[in-house]
């Protein structure tokens, strides 16, 4: 379980959503209120204990939460965000987009790369 005393000024920590898991890699930068609120290098606030609660006409809503960072949470927001760019990226191709022919043929290239890379290491077993 975390608690407040789970981090300390400096230390790495993962911002994690309840359905999409880790969103994003941060550092501690100070505690304020007396200790009872981080603030993360980002900007964001959080209770000490990194949960945020927000309180609506009688019900909570539990929102995204900080926990110290663990193995595969780098690879999981990197992976997450270069799919985003991706998405957005391809989202606004058009014919009057300012690429050429040839700039899209080598970034579909590169992406055949990359697939055949992933097929060839699932058929090695690797």
């Amino acid at each position: 379980m975390t608690t407040a005393a789970s981090f300390r000024v400096g230390d790495r920590v993962t911002v994690h959503s309840g359905q999409s898991g880790p969103q994003a890699i941060a550092t501690v930068e100070r505690f304020t209120h007396d200790k009872r609120c981080m603030v993360l290098s980002d900007g964001t606030e959080w209770r000490a204990d990194g949960r945020r609660q927000w309180g609506f006409r009688g019900s909570f809503y539990k929102g995204p939460v900080v926990e110290p960072i663990a193995e595969g949470d780098e690879d999981h927001v990197s992976k997450r965000r270069g799919i985003g760019a991706l998405r957005k990226f391809a989202d606004g191709l058009t014919m009057d987009s300012p690429l050429s022919g040839e700039a899209l043929r080598r970034i579909l290239d590169a992406v055949d790369r990359e697939k055949a890379a992933v097929a060839g290491d699932s058929v090695t077993g690797a």
